[in-house]
C-alpha cells in the first residue's frame, strides 16, 4: 500500500490544476498526497477533473450548499485506509472581485463572502491544515460602499476578522507567503 501522509480535499477545484500538482508531489520518491474529494460548481470544470482525476469523489455543487455527509463519510473511509495520514482542506478561493486586475469594476459582494463559508467545512472535516489560495489583495478584504467599490477605511478588516476567527475559534496557527507564480515558471 502507498505511504499516503496528506489527504487533501479540494474545494473551487475547476478543471484541476492543485490536484494533478498535489497528486505528482513526493517524498524520497514515494507518493505522500492524495486528493479524496473536491467540489466546484461548473459542471464543466468537474468534468474536465474527472477526465482526469477518476478516483477522487467529485462534487458538482457550491460549497455554500453542499451537503457535507457523504464527503464526512468519505474522509472517515479514506482516513481508515490511511491511518497516519493528515488532513488538508485545499482552498483555491474565487479571487476576482479581490484582485487588482478587476480594476476599477465593482465587485460582488457576495462573491467576497465565500471563505466565511469554509467555517463549516473546518467544523465537519477537522482539517489537521488549511490551505488557501488567493491573491494577495484578499489580505485588504473588507467592506465595499453602495458602489460595489472597497471602501478604504475597513480594508483588511474583514480579513483579520476572518483569520483571527481561524486561529481563536479553531485553534490554528496562521502563517502567509505572497508568492509569484512567474518565480516558478507559470505566467
Amino acid at each position: 500500500m502507498e505511504n499516503i501522509q496528506l489527504l487533501y480535499i479540494d474545494l473551487f477545484c475547476g478543471a484541476g490544476g492543485t490536484t494533478t500538482g498535489v497528486e505528482e508531489s513526493r517524498l524520497y520518491g514515494e507518493r505522500c498526497a492524495k486528493v479524496i474529494a473536491c467540489v466546484n460548481h461548473d459542471p464543466h470544470a468537474i468534468a474536465s477533473h474527472k477526465a482526469n482525476h477518476k478516483d477522487v469523489m467529485h462534487f458538482t455543487e457550491d460549497i455554500r450548499t453542499l451537503d457535507t455527509t457523504m464527503l464526512v463519510a468519505h474522509l472517515k473511509n479514506m482516513k481508515n485506509k490511511y491511518q497516519n495520514a493528515k488532513v488538508v482542506l485545499w482552498a483555491s478561493l474565487e479571487c476576482t472581485n479581490f484582485s487588482k486586475a478587476k480594476g476599477g469594476l465593482p465587485r460582488d459582494a457576495d462573491s467576497r463572502t465565500l471563505a466565511e463559508h469554509l467555517f463549516r467545512y473546518i467544523e465537519d472535516i477537522n482539517p489537521d491544515f488549511i490551505h488557501i489560495e488567493n491573491v494577495e489583495e484578499f489580505m485588504s478584504w473588507g467592506d465595499l460602499d453602495e458602489n460595489g467599490k472597497p471602501l478604504s477605511s475597513t480594508a483588511g478588516s474583514n480579513y483579520v476578522r476572518w483569520v483571527n476567527r481561524v486561529c481563536d475559534k479553531y485553534g490554528y496557527y496562521f502563517d502567509h507567503r505572497i508568492l509569484n507564480s512567474a518565480d516558478y515558471g507559470a505566467y
